[in-house]
């Protein structure tokens, strides 16, 4: 039986992600902090023929991380994708017109939530889940092809100035699986990045400004799970939007300003941002 465990399995892609990966004969591990919508997702993947088994915590809960990493080892999970995520943006100071007059960096505690969330959370999981699998198999060497997924964003390719904070914290998940990848070479293990552009969902939804080139949860789900099978080291995507980060990385830097403009954002505050900010 094939086993995928996916962690971020509540947000939109990630459940998105459990869906294409559902079917008769795979067995499905899923980590998210919402019990309810765990819940209703194992009724509906069990429909669809799959076993499931949910695990509902923070992915900031260390303990509770590395305990669901080596529940997927011995699982002998063969794919493992980390997709949790969350966002924020830049804060509008406004003027006596009411529109913005400049924007300050992410308040402090948004920024925090995003390294810890997107960036540690992220890398920690994968660190462990490696390090137990390479230690259960002989040699370091997994018995099976392996693949983890880490889900990053076209905002880790060039910095955002709506959201400074989630460039990096999603720019660090490539560092990482670049180190992780020379590590584990001939280990039978890959690691996979990928960089969707914007997928509709509840964290999209609360972007203001242009979301060129919109996919669905499921279309963005089915275009991630191609990429993760065929072993793709990175893989970006729409590929309109991906090669024109490319090409504006390759602009005179006081060029650039006049591109980003028109994809400048802001993200309203979730329900943590909002009890949190200072």
């Amino acid at each position: 039986m094939k086993t995928v465990a996916i962690a971020g399995a509540t947000g939109g892609i990630g459940q998105a992600l459990a869906r294409v990966y559902a079917g008769e004969g795979s067995r499905l591990l899923l980590a998210g902090r919402r019990l309810d919508v765990l819940t209703d997702q194992k009724r509906l993947l069990e429909r669809m023929g799959a076993t499931v088994e949910i695990d509902a915590f923070d992915m900031r809960d260390t303990e509770a991380v590395v305990r669901w990493c080596q529940k997927a080892v011995s699982l002998n999970a063969t794919r493992v994708i980390l997709a949790a995520g969350v966002s924020a943006s830049v804060e509008p100071v406004l003027g006596r017109d009411g529109a913005a007059a400049y924007y300050l960096p992410e308040a402090m505690k948004d920024l925090e939530r995003e390294l810890s969330v997107n960036a540690v959370s992220n890398v920690l999981a994968c660190n462990e889940f490696v390090r137990e699998l390479m230690k259960s198999c002989l040699g370091g060497v997994a018995r099976e092809h392996v693949q983890v997924a880490l889900v990053a964003s076209l905002a880790a390719l060039t910095g955002l100035p709506g959201s400074p904070g989630y460039s990096a914290s999603k720019a660090t998940l490539r560092v990482y699986a670049e180190a992780l990848r020379r590590l584990t070479l001939g280990k039978n293990i890959g690691v996979t990045v990928l960089f969707p552009g914007f997928i509709e969902s509840d964290m999209s939804r609360r972007y203001q400004g242009a979301k060129p080139w919109l996919m669905t949860a499921d279309e963005g789900a089915r275009e991630m799970k191609r990429a993760i099978e065929a072993g793709k080291s990175e893989y970006a995507f729409p590929k309109i939007l991906a090669v024109g980060i490319s090409l504006l990385n390759l602009l005179p830097e006081w060029l650039q300003p006049l591109f980003l403009k028109g994809f400048f954002f802001t993200v309203q505050p979730d329900h943590e941002s909002k009890t949190s900010r200072r």
